[in-house]
Formats: structure tokens, sequence, C-alpha cells
């Protein structure tokens, strides 16, 4: 059952998940794809929203991009979206 009112007001958080959050995030993924194969990107903990696996070779020079994408989103929106990448054997 749906039940359609004239008086919602959406809460604050919402507005600005529609409004902030989710251009950030896809701006943040939309870019990581040049960065990493996000065939990789897996949801992550309490203390991170993404884990990606990375081959170990590979982890310093991508931690270093994914730093800068994570500087450039918080630039731009205002918003922290943290990613851990996760060496692997190549």
């Amino acid at each position: 059952m749906m039940i359609y009112t004239d008086d919602y007001v959406a809460s604050k958080e919402a507005l600005r998940a529609l409004r902030i959050v989710a251009p950030a995030t896809a701006f943040f993924i939309r870019n990581l794809a040049d960065i990493v194969d996000i065939k990789q990107l897996t949801e992550g903990d309490d203390e991170y929203d993404y884990f990606v696996r990375v081959p170990a070779s590979q982890l310093h020079e991508t931690d270093l991009r994914v730093s800068k994408l994570k500087f450039e989103v918080e630039k731009r929106f205002g918003v922290t979206i943290t990613i851990m990448p996760i060496p692997v054997a190549a």
C-alpha cells in the first residue's frame, strides 16, 4: 500500500543526499574507474565506504591516485568518501 500526502517534508539529511552525496559518489566512481578495475569494488565496513583489490605491485601508486581523487571529491562536494585498496597477488 502506498500513501501519498501533500504535507511531506523531507529531512535535511535526505535532501543533502540527493543534492550532494549522490553526485559526489557518481563523480568518485566515474573517476575511480580510471584508476582501478571497479569490478573489484566492494562495500566497505564501518570505517570505509568501499574496498578495492589491487595488485600488490601497484598498491603505492594506486593509493596515491585514490588519495588525490578523495581530496578532489572533498574539495568539490564537501563529502568524504573512504576507500581502502587491498593488495592482492598479481
